[in-house]
């Protein structure tokens, strides 16, 4: 088979480059390839918070890159936010889209420390006085746990993942762009016309865009960039007035722990509790078998990380328990570019991807075309001005894991 643009992966990635792509040139033939269907994966089943956020290290960013082209990332990813909720509304996607923002939260002195930083860079990005920091009794009347000791309230959206994913998919078949569900990818073959070989056969395109998200690795030029840590949620009943009326909790914010390997919780729009994060759990040689899904341990912890929070919900239940991948690179940031032989990529969101991934979609469709932008240009984009880090082999690469996963575990969570 023959067609313009070939796009591995039907996740958010692929789906937003394809419908970008679409847009901006509609006689494109696109065909997206997925090994099991749009929203299997992590764009299925994030956590569902549409947030600002474009790396999980921004001080690193903005020393790397300066203020301004950070500050252009995030003005760039905040568009995202609205724009998604644009296209909701045109497309007549029920996705439960929710405008209530979100606390970001200090339940440790180390993390209320970082809360400050963050406030102080926020205000410098924008060239403003930056976001309020909450202390504890203001905190808490915004999210009343006992765990909370400051936050800094910060604009987003909620969302159900898994809504949006095949909503999309939805959309961009209607453009005509042809999606493959259970049709995996067995190699890609670089060249003037790179060819996508799977178990029926191959496809032949002008130009191939790798969007795997966390199988991102299984393709030998990104081996050593990318690692697949496992994140876990647990999901209650549905809460009772009762049990609602325990807690303040009125705006239905979404509140994440300010932390590196954070802990996060929110409301659904049916009000089940979503809790989830915990240990971020990685297993030799990149694992991701699907019976890693169901780890003891993650539940074991969420569950009693939940009681801290939210001792007054001593009652609730869980009723379901889920897990997945989320793709890791060594900087905490995404990468997009392309390689030798007429092949483009996106990927590393490390687990904030709903409203990057869109940004995402500009910034390949730009790459594609040849086009030079403001996406194109975006500090995103690996160019001889950006560092592409590498993980190192194993077995240093599991010790390595485990022993970030402690050091940063001590340093947020210490007095």
């Amino acid at each position: 088979m023959d067609c313009d643009v070939c796009v591995v992966g039907g996740g958010y990635t692929g789906l937003w480059t394809a419908f970008f792509l679409k847009q901006a040139e509609p006689a494109l033939d696109i065909h997206v390839l997925e090994a099991e269907h749009s929203g299997h994966g992590a764009s299925g089943r994030a956590d569902g918070f549409v947030t600002p956020t474009i790396g999980k290290d921004i001080q690193a960013l903005v020393a790397q890159f300066g203020e301004q082209r950070t500050a252009e990332a995030s003005r760039a990813v905040g568009r995202s936010i609205l724009e998604i909720g644009r296209f909701l509304r045109r497309n007549k996607v029920d996705a439960e889209f929710e405008a209530n923002d979100y606390l970001l939260a200090a339940t440790s002195p180390a993390q209320l420390r970082r809360l400050e930083e963050d406030r102080a860079l926020a205000a410098r990005l924008s060239g403003g006085s930056g976001p309020a920091l909450l202390g504890a009794e203001e905190t808490r009347a915004v999210i009343d746990s006992p765990a909370l000791i400051g936050s800094l309230r910060t604009g987003g959206a909620l969302i159900n993942p898994f809504k949006l994913a095949r909503g999309l998919a939805r959309v961009v078949r209607e453009l005509g762009v042809v999606i493959h569900d259970r049709t995996p990818v067995l190699r890609v073959e670089p060249g003037v016309r790179p060819a996508v070989v799977t178990p029926g056969g191959r496809v032949v395109a002008d130009k191939v865009v790798i969007a795997a998200n966390a199988h991102q690795f299984t393709f030998p030029p990104f081996r050593d960039k990318v690692i697949p840590l496992w994140s876990y949620a647990l999901v209650t009943d549905p809460l009772t007035e009762e049990q609602l009326g325990r807690i303040a909790w009125e705006g239905r914010e979404g509140l994440v722990e300010a932390k590196s390997f954070l802990t996060c919780a929110r409301f659904t729009a049916d009000n089940r509790l979503l809790w989830a994060g915990g240990p971020a759990l990685y297993f030799r040689n990149r694992d991701t078998r699907r019976r890693r899904m169901n780890d003891p341990r993650a539940y074991r912890e969420l569950a009693r990380e939940f009681r801290r929070f939210f001792p007054m919900w001593g009652d609730v239940r869980f009723r379901y328990a889920y897990g997945g991948t989320v793709d890791i690179v060594r900087d905490f940031a995404p990468h997009f570019g392309s390689l030798p032989g007429n092949l483009f990529y996106g990927y590393g969101f490390c687990g904030n991807g709903i409203s990057a991934t869109h940004t995402g979609g500009k910034v390949l469709r730009d790459l594609v075309l040849g086009k030079d932008s403001e996406y194109s240009r975006l500090l995103y984009v690996d160019d001889a001005g950006r560092r592409h880090p590498s993980f190192p082999p194993e077995p240093l690469l599991f010790a390595g894991v485990r022993g970030m996963s402690r050091l940063l575990d001590w340093r947020e969570g210490r007095a």
